[in-house]
């Protein structure tokens, strides 16, 4: 079993140098050569393994065993493992997550569940939550990036909220070439089946088939992550449309600006996946940054 951890998580429990922030969640992940190749992963199996997940860096944790001791005398909430689907992870998830049970943390599992029985599975095995990527809103171009069919994950995901309500979540991407109408349809469905969104600004990332696609724009990012606030409170009437994009708002609560802090998981911050800590940030980890947070 090769595991990696944040940079961040291994900077709070002292085991690597450098800046430890507020965080509530330690992220860990399953490491190997993917059996999938989303092209704008890199893990993906024309790039080969990397240390990398998104632009965070995951150094393999050296010391299992004082890893797993400072981990439960942390004051981490919440362990959430990234799961690279390489062959045979089944059972060294599951070998981890008996290990993390002496942690007394709530567990966060994102994997790529591609059927309801090997949830069913996880969840049996005391897992908190499950985040299954969608990544991608539109069926086309799901197929061509991430791979399979996203009517079936949707099946999937359905059936697995059905059977744990409000214990799933699921990941999207903006920028992958989907409109606005259709990360909005999503996230309305989404909601009514108990499902928590958490959004991401696509970036490109060395060495990935996508590494020349452009960015999406600050102010379309912040658009979206307003339409995603305003939908798991009911209010999406506020949303105006101009053809498939987000023309504006009718009005905003007054708490608006939460719209663009890190959604997910209970006490997720996943700091500096999508931006350079120089800004600007596309997810904000922390209320203390929302005042001097550059919003277009």
């Amino acid at each position: 079993m090769k595991l990696r951890s944040s940079a961040g998580t291994l900077y709070k429990l002292g085991l690597r140098k450098g800046p430890s922030g507020p965080m509530k969640t330690a992220y860990l992940m399953l490491d190997g050569v993917c059996q999938f190749n989303c092209g704008y992963c890199t893990h993906a199996s024309t790039v080969g393994r990397s240390p990398f997940l998104s632009r965070v860096l995951w150094p393999e944790v050296e010391d299992q065993h004082v890893f797993f001791e400072r981990l439960s005398r942390s004051d981490f909430e919440r362990v959430c493992v990234q799961v690279v689907s390489y062959k045979g992870f089944e059972m060294d998830l599951l070998e981890l997550i008996e290990r993390l049970k002496n942690s007394r943390k709530a567990v966060s599992v994102s994997v790529r569940v591609t059927n309801v029985e090997f949830g069913e599975k996880l969840f049996e095995s005391g897992v908190d939550r499950i985040g299954i990527a969608i990544d991608v809103v539109n069926e086309e171009l799901f197929r061509k990036y991430r791979g399979g069919s996203l009517r079936e994950l949707k099946r999937v995901i359905q059936q697995l909220a059905k059977n744990h309500p409000g214990r799933i979540t699921t990941h999207l991407i903006v920028g992958l070439g989907e409109s606005d109408r259709e990360l909005f349809e999503t996230m309305l469905w989404l909601r009514d089946i108990c499902v928590e969104t958490a959004l991401f600004a696509f970036i490109p990332l060395k060495g990935t088939p996508l590494e020349n696609h452009p960015r999406p724009s600050l102010e379309r990012y912040r658009k979206v992550q307003l339409a995603r606030f305003l939908v798991y409170r009911g209010l999406e009437n506020l949303i105006e449309f101009e053809n498939d994009s987000i023309r504006g708002f009718r009005t905003l609560p007054d708490d608006f600006n939460r719209a663009f802090m890190t959604s997910g998981c209970p006490g997720c911050t996943r700091p500096y996946y999508n931006e350079n800590p120089s800004g600007p940030l596309y997810n904000v980890h922390s209320e203390g940054m929302l005042n001097s947070l550059e919003v277009i």
